[in-house]
């Protein structure tokens, strides 16, 4: 159906639109439960497991670039 069809009551495509594919929403969950309803149990587990790996990099690559700039501050001092 139309998205933007102004008079109609909102369908999954459209909710979808507004509370997941937009730039506005970027802080918010995934809406799982409208995914795996409008995609399929598939898609919906893939989304599912993208956002739990997501979550499970912050810490490494909070660690890494810890990292990284230890080794900058210090390359002048470490000579081999």
């Amino acid at each position: 159906g139309e998205i933007e069809d102004g008079d109609a009551e909102p369908n999954d495509r459209r909710l979808l639109f507004e509370e997941w594919a937009s730039y506005s929403v970027f802080y918010k969950y995934q809406p799982i439960g409208l995914i795996r309803k409008y995609f399929g149990e598939k898609v919906g587990l893939y989304f599912a497991w993208l956002g739990v790996y997501t979550q499970m990099l912050i810490p490494a690559s909070i660690i890494g670039v810890i990292v990284f700039l230890y080794g900058c501050a210090t390359v002048d001092d470490n000579i081999p």
